[in-house]
């Protein structure tokens, strides 16, 4: 996988206590962050890439590497389901239907 980033548009944020409370305004739905979040929240403002991510836990927390990737997987696979992550590493797939202008 390449780089990524978390999508700018159409989303804003809090940070409450430590944790985030994250809206976004396209589904308006709201969703929360931990500590651990937060500082991947933060990490893909810009392009990042899984193991630049990792080390940022593994730098934050001091958890054990392999921690850190299940944690930063689950938490992408989470704003990837969501929608609110744009990947630079692959080029996205093409829409047949706005291709053939029949929208």
């Amino acid at each position: 996988m390449g780089k990524m980033k978390l999508r700018l548009d159409d989303i804003t944020w809090r940070e409450i206590d430590g944790d985030l409370v994250v809206l976004d305004l396209r589904s308006s739905t709201y969703l929360t962050a931990n500590a651990s979040g937060t500082v991947l929240m933060r990490q893909l403002t810009q392009e990042r890439t899984v193991p630049q991510l990792v080390q940022s836990l593994v730098d934050a927390f001091g958890i054990p590497e392999q921690r850190a990737r299940h944690d930063v997987q689950a938490f992408l696979d989470e704003l990837g389901g969501r929608g609110l992550l744009e990947s630079s590493g692959h080029e996205r797939p093409r829409d047949p239907v706005a291709a053939s202008g029949g929208r």
